[in-house]
C-alpha cells in the first residue's frame, strides 16, 4: 500500500546558538554589532492540509526583540492553536541547510553547535520531542524564503526572487516556479550582497547592523542623493546584458571574522566622512548618504528584477528575504511595465522562512512540488488572540498595581467603534488591540497605535511621547481601499495590503494625511480591505464619517526596543508607561 503524503508540518526558523557563539568569540562586541550573525528572528509555523493554522515569532513571547532563541514558545502556541501534540507533527522543516556544506567548515565547533541540523534536533529533544531526526528536513535558506511567498501567493507560475544578507552561500537567488516545481535559475555570491552593503551602511550611520535598516530607509527621504551617488555608482555594478552583479569592495574588506565590519567602515570613512556615533545628531551628511544608498539599492534590485522578468517572460513576481522589507525599492519593482501581479511575503525576514520551511518539508515527500492553492488574499493574522475574560482578568491584575486605572465596556460593537473613531477624530492617540496578532514586523491593524493623520504635530507627539524614538522616523497611513486612489498614485498590488510598498501622495493626501507623508512626497501605505481585516476596515469606515477619509496613522503598538505587543498584560502595562490617550482592547475602553 502506498504511503500517504504527510498533512501536518511544523516549520521553524533561527539558529539558537549563533548569537551566543558570536558573543563568546567577541565578548567586547558593541551592541550595534551583536546581530552580525545568521539565525536571528526565530519563529514557528504550523501547516495542516495546505493551510497555515498558526505562526508567530519567538520574540513576542519572550520580549527579547529579534531573538534567535529556539522558538519553543512559538511552537507550543502553534500546536495549542491547532489542538495537536508534538507526536501529531509528521514533518519538521528548518529554514537552513548547512549540512551539505559541512566539509568546508574548518571550525568544527561552530558548525556542530551552531549550523548543523543535529544542533536543532538536539533542541527539540531537550524540549521533550521524540523521534525528531526521522521527521526533520533541512531546507535551503533561500528556497524557504521563496516558498514562504509562492505557497501563499495563489500564483500557479511565478518568478521568485530572494534577497537578504546571505543564505548558506548565496546573497540573492532567482527561482522560476511552475505548478509548484521550483527551478533555480541563478544565485549571486555573498561577496556581492546588497543586503550586507545596506547593513554596513546602516552601521556607518550609527544604527544597529541587521536591525535598523528601516531607519535608514526613513532617513533617506530627508536627503539629496547627488552628493554621494558617484561613490555608490563606482561601488555597485549591475550588468544589464548578462545579469551579473559586482560590489567592488577592496580586497579583504568584507570579512566578519573580527566580529564586525570595521574594515568596511574604515573604507567608507576614508572615502566619505567619519562614521556617525550613536549619540550624535543626524545631519545633512547622514541624510544625503542614506538617500544615495537608497537610490543605489532601489535601482540595482529593480534592474535585477527587470532583467529576470525579461529573460523568463514571467509576469507574476514573488519576493522574499529581508531586502524586500524595503518599501521604496518595492514601489519601483511594482511599477515595472511587464509586471502583472506581485506578492511579497509580509514576514520577509528570516521569521518568514518558518512558513517556507513547513511547505518545503511537505513538498520533500511529494517529489519536491510546493503546494499553492490559496484563492483569497493572504491572511497575516496568524498569532494569538485573547477573549474578553482574559482581558478582564488582566485588567483586574493591573488595577491592583494602578488604582487610578479606569475602563468600561460599551454594550454594542457599534458604540465601541464609534467611540474609537471619535477619539481619533478628536486628535487623540489610541492603541488598538483586536483579534489575532500579526505575523511579521508590520502592525496591520490588530496591534496598532492609531491617530489622526493630519493631527497637530502628530509625528513629533507619537515619536517623543509614545514611541520614545528618533524624531525623523516617519509613520504609515492605513487607508480604506475605496479612498486610496483619491489619495495616492498606486497600482494597488498585493504588497500595499501589508504595508510593503510606498506610493506617491496626491495633493489631497498632502493636506489630509500630512502627518504620514514623507519628505519626498511618498507614504508607506496599508490598503485596508474588508476581506483581509473586517474589524479594522469597519473602524476606518467610522473614522471616515467624521474626517472625510477612511485613513489613520498606523504604527506598531510597542515602544523603542520592544517587540510588537502580543498579550493584554503587556498591552496594559505599556499603555500605562507612555503617552497614549486610550487603549481599545477587545471591546474594552481603558484610560488613566
Amino acid at each position: 500500500m502506498m504511503k500517504k503524503p504527510p498533512r501536518i508540518a511544523l516549520g521553524i526558523s533561527g539558529l539558537p546558538h549563533a548569537q551566543l557563539e558570536l558573543k563568546r568569540r567577541h565578548p567586547a562586541l558593541s551592541e550595534l554589532d551583536d546581530r552580525i550573525c545568521q539565525g536571528l528572528d526565530s519563529a514557528a509555523c504550523l501547516v495542516v492540509d495546505g493551510r497555515i493554522v498558526a505562526a508567530a515569532a519567538e520574540e513576542r513571547f519572550t520580549g527579547e526583540k529579534g531573538t534567535g532563541a529556539f522558538p519553543i514558545h512559538a511552537i507550543e502556541y502553534c500546536l495549542k492553536e491547532a489542538k495537536l501534540s508534538s507526536s501529531d507533527v509528521e514533518v519538521i522543516g528548518h529554514g537552513f541547510n548547512y549540512d551539505k556544506y559541512s566539509k568546508f567548515f574548518q571550525n568544527r565547533h561552530e558548525f556542530e553547535t551552531v549550523l548543523s541540523s543535529q544542533s536543532i534536533v538536539n533542541e527539540f529533544e531537550a524540549a521533550g520531542w521524540k523521534s525528531t531526526r526521522d521527521r526533520f528536513v533541512s531546507v535551503d535558506h533561500h528556497l524557504a524564503h521563496a516558498a514562504s511567498a509562492y505557497c501563499v501567493s495563489g500564483f500557479e507560475s511565478a518568478l521568485c526572487i530572494v534577497s537578504d544578507g546571505m543564505g548558506e552561500i548565496d546573497s540573492l537567488s532567482v527561482y522560476r516556479i511552475r505548478d509548484g516545481a521550483p527551478e533555480k535559475l541563478c544565485a549571486y555570491s555573498i561577496s556581492s550582497s546588497l543586503g550586507i552593503l545596506y547593513s554596513i551602511c546602516t552601521r556607518f550611520l550609527g544604527f544597529s547592523f541587521n536591525s535598523d535598516e528601516y531607519k535608514v530607509m526613513g532617513l533617506a527621504a530627508y536627503g539629496q542623493p547627488d552628493r554621494f551617488s558617484a561613490f555608490f555608482d563606482s561601488l555597485v555594478e549591475f550588468n544589464s546584458e548578462n545579469g551579473s552583479l559586482k560590489i567592488r569592495w577592496p580586497s579583504g574588506v568584507i570579512n566578519a571574522q573580527t566580529g564586525n565590519y570595521s574594515a568596511a567602515l574604515d573604507y567608507l570613512s576614508d572615502k566619505l566622512f567619519p562614521p556617525r556615533q550613536p549619540e550624535e545628531a543626524v545631519g545633512d551628511d547622514h541624510a544625503d548618504f542614506a538617500a544615495a544608498l537608497q537610490k543605489c539599492f532601489s535601482s540595482t534590485i529593480t534592474n535585477i528584477a527587470k532583467y529576470w522578468i525579461e529573460k523568463t517572460g514571467e509576469k507574476d513576481l514573488c519576493l522574499a528575504g529581508g531586502s524586500f522589507l524595503n518599501c521604496k525599492a518595492n514601489e519601483r519593482i511594482c511599477n515595472l511595465e511587464n509586471v502583472s501581479r506581485v506578492f511579497i511575503q509580509p514576514a520577509s525576514g528570516d521569521d518568514g522562512t518558518s512558513i517556507g520551511a513547513a511547505f518545503a518539508a511537505l513538498a520533500s515527500a511529494n517529489g519536491g512540488v510546493l503546494h499553492s492553492s490559496l484563492q483569497n488574499a493572504f491572511n497575516p493574522y496568524l498569532g494569538r488572540a485573547y477573549d474578553t475574560d482574559e482581558v478582564e482578568a488582566a485588567l483586574g491584575r493591573a488595577k491592583q498595581k494602578h488604582p487610578d486605572l479606569q475602563w468600561k465596556k460599551p454594550p454594542t460593537r457599534e458604540e465601541y467603534f464609534t467611540l474609537a473613531a471619535a477619539d481619533i477624530a478628536a486628535d487623540k492617540v489610541i492603541a488598538w488591540f483586536n483579534g489575532r496578532m500579526e505575523f511579521g514586523p508590520r502592525a496591520l491593524g490588530n496591534r496598532s497605535i492609531l491617530a489622526l493623520p493630519k493631527g497637530k504635530e502628530i509625528k513629533q507627539r507619537i515619536n517623543s511621547l509614545v514611541k520614545f524614538r528618533e524624531l525623523f522616523r516617519p509613520f504609515a497611513p492605513a487607508v480604506l481601499d475605496e479612498d486610496c486612489t483619491a489619495l495616492f498614485e498606486s497600482r494597488l498590488l498585493a504588497p500595499c495590503r501589508y504595508m510593503l510598498c510606498t506610493a506617491r501622495a496626491k495633493p489631497t493626501a498632502m493636506k489630509a494625511l500630512e502627518g504620514t507623508i514623507h519628505a519626498d512626497g511618498s507614504a508607506r501605505i496599508q490598503v485596508v480591505t474588508e476581506s483581509v481585516n473586517e474589524p479594522f476596515w469597519s473602524l476606518l469606515r467610522e473614522v471616515k464619517k467624521s474626517t472625510g477619509y477612511g485613513a489613520v496613522v498606523n504604527t506598531s503598538f510597542n515602544v523603542k526596543g520592544q517587540p510588537l505587543i502580543m498579550d493584554p498584560d503587556t498591552a496594559i502595562d505599556t499603555y500605562l508607561k507612555c503617552g497614549l490617550d486610550a487603549l481599545y482592547i477587545e471591546g474594552f475602553v481603558i484610560w488613566k
